[in-house]
């Protein structure tokens, strides 16, 4: 009996660790907040203030599951990442299951390969996003704080895409990402039952290099868009492209960003105009052209960071410059973390679009607070 169970013992301390080799982690972070907005709309509709719970105010809240696997000279490991909407329990990114990033990945001394879905390199998205470095402030925050809003650059997340990351050389590292086709899900439907790689698919390229030493970093990414050739609203555009160039550096007492940013032919840049979405001018134009630029700074403060940034955007349409469009937001904030895993925060900000002089403008404020619990 004593022989039996001691046998048992074994096997299933063999088991356990035979199954533990491979790591696999499941983790995730819910951030909600309370936020009041202020919009003044300069039209019919006149002014809204609203008072509302909202998710991922100052980051995305989301879950997932990741790991490895070491064979040998190499390492395989996957991510498969969903976000949700943590007010009312809903999923993100058009209802996906791993809408956020969802990839496998082979990694060795010559650098990592990565096949799924992924967040652009000329973002600040996943695994690769390389945009995280040149703003005090990430995709969130609201309208007023968002640092796409006085970007240019496609910045989503991609289907069907294969990306390489080199190794870091001293301090620099690159990458590159191509994808097949864009969004399998896009509402228009000859995109989305588009052929993968043919003409007729929304295709992706980006690159990008980073800099670090020390207290410095420098990020230059570059980005194009090839749209399909039968997309309803945008079919007979060009393939859109945009560059931003970038960056940090650590004084000690505050941490300072900087980033510039050309762009042509981009079509997503319209979607990012929120409040004069409405405008006529906006709903003719087919993709803008233009650049943008951003300072911040991060500064340690009664044990957490304030942070604070302003932004602005110059653009207009590709094929009719009489329509012109820019956009200038202000935003400050604070965290303050309880421990590894928690921390509250509060941000304040006031953002302004025009739409030509004689059509549109259009202001907004926010104020907010909340929770961001990490696991």
């Amino acid at each position: 009996m004593k022989k039996s169970l001691l046998a048992l013992a074994l096997l299933g301390a063999f088991t356990a660790s035979a199954f533990a080799e491979p790591s696999v982690t499941l983790y995730g972070r819910i951030d909600t907040g309370l936020v009041y907005t202020h919009k003044n709309l300069d039209n019919t509709a006149g002014s809204t203030d609203t008072f509302s719970m909202d998710s991922g105010v100052t980051t995305g809240s989301r879950w997932g599951l990741k790991g490895s696997e070491d064979i040998g000279n190499a390492k395989v490991g996957f991510v498969l990442e969903s976000g949700f909407n943590s007010d009312d329990g809903t999923s993100g990114q058009n209802n996906r299951l791993f809408g956020r990033e969802a990839q496998v990945n082979i990694s060795s001394a010559y650098g990592t390969l990565y096949a799924g879905r992924l967040g652009s390199i000329a973002s600040d998205n996943g695994s690769l996003g390389y945009l995280g470095d040149v703003s005090a402030f990430p995709s969130a925050y609201g309208f007023v704080g968002n640092q796409q809003g006085s970007t240019g650059t496609a910045y989503g997340r991609y289907d069907n895409t294969l990306a390489y990351q080199t190794p870091t050389f001293g301090g620099l590292q690159g990458a590159i990402m191509y994808s097949f086709k864009g969004d399998t899900k896009a509402s228009d439907s000859n995109v989305a039952d588009a052929r993968e790689n043919s003409g007729d698919a929304d295709r992706y390229l980006a690159a990008g290099l980073r800099y670090k030493a020390g207290k410095a970093a420098v990020v230059l990414t570059g980005d194009m868009t090839m749209y399909g050739n039968d997309a309803k609203d945008y079919g007979s555009v060009d393939n859109g492209y945009s560059f931003v160039l970038g960056g940090n550096y650590d004084f000690g007492v505050a941490k300072a960003f900087a980033k510039v940013t050309y762009f042509d032919n981009q079509v997503n840049v319209l979607d990012s105009f929120d409040l004069i979405s409405d405008s006529r001018d906006l709903k003719k134009a087919e993709a803008l052209k233009g650049w943008g630029a951003e300072l911040g700074t991060n500064v340690p403060a009664f044990g957490g960071n304030f942070l604070a940034a302003v932004g602005y955007r110059d653009a207009k349409d590709v094929d009719d410059g009489s329509y012109k469009f820019k956009r200038w937001n202000a935003a400050v904030g604070y965290t303050y973390a309880f421990s590894k895993r928690t921390n509250v925060y509060g941000l304040a900000g006031y953002a302004q679009e025009k739409a030509n002089a004689l059509d549109r403008k259009a202001s907004g404020a926010q104020v907010g607070f909340g929770l961001v619990h990490k696991f």
